[in-house]
């Protein structure tokens, strides 16, 4: 269970939650989620949660039905919200929170690096630009995944990259750091990316966390792979 939650890929995305932990409750937005926990945006109103402290939780999930009464253990206070873990979890309530992780996930293969939801499911999801190009990548990761390879395609929010015949590929959620070649600029582009999806002979990663001047250099490098002859 403990490998399955860190493995499990996590996706940033902001939902509404309720939290009532010491006698107090406010509203809040998540900041990321997974079937196995949820970290929430700090309170306003400043309260302190020490880990280890029990919480309960309201969640509305995008799939359009009831609210998930939930609860949850922190795990640790970080800059931008609480890790929480949840506890005592129904198979049911797992089930919903893995199909919505999963949905999400595959419209991050095809959308913003965090997406903004309501309680209404998403309708139309916008097609992005993909352009085939062999560009250097090289990850800095724990070993043994510090390798470099060569990309097959790439899209502002996410890229295939083809594997070394010797390179041990990291498993499906795990993050990791990328330098990412993106010529005609001479820098190269460092990136945060989690693999998405394993394949004989490839990874698909899908890029988290991007600032709106990497997804600039993003989209003006796609521009200017499909702008300039193979």
């Amino acid at each position: 269970m403990g490998r399955d939650r860190r493995r499990y890929p996590r996706v940033g995305v902001a939902l509404d939650i309720s939290v009532e932990a010491a006698s107090r409750r406010w509203d809040a937005k998540t900041v990321d989620l997974s079937p196995y926990g949820v970290k929430v945006a700090l309170p306003a109103n400043g309260i302190k949660l020490p880990p280890g402290t029990t919480i309960q939780l309201r969640l509305i999930l995008p799939d359009g039905d009831a609210p998930l009464a939930l609860t949850a253990r922190v795990v640790r206070a970080d800059r931008d919200g609480i890790a929480l873990c949840f506890e005592h979890l129904e198979p049911v309530y797992f089930e919903r929170l893995k199909a919505a992780v999963d949905s999400l996930l595959e419209h991050l293969s095809n959308g913003p690096a965090r997406v903004e939801v309501s309680i209404r499911p998403v309708k139309e999801r916008r097609k992005v630009s993909r352009t085939d190009a062999q560009l250097e990548v090289a990850f800095d990761a724990e070993k043994p995944y510090d390798w470099r390879g060569k990309t097959i395609n790439l899209s502002p929010y996410g890229v295939k990259v083809a594997l070394p015949a010797s390179a041990i590929r990291p498993s499906e959620g795990t993050s990791v750091k990328l330098q990412l070649a993106a010529p005609p600029d001479p820098e190269p582009l460092s990136l945060k990316g989690m693999v998405w999806r394993r394949e004989p002979k490839s990874m698909v990663l899908i890029f988290v966390e991007l600032g709106r001047e990497q997804l600039e250099r993003l989209r003006d490098l796609v521009e200017y792979l499909q702008a300039t002859p193979a």
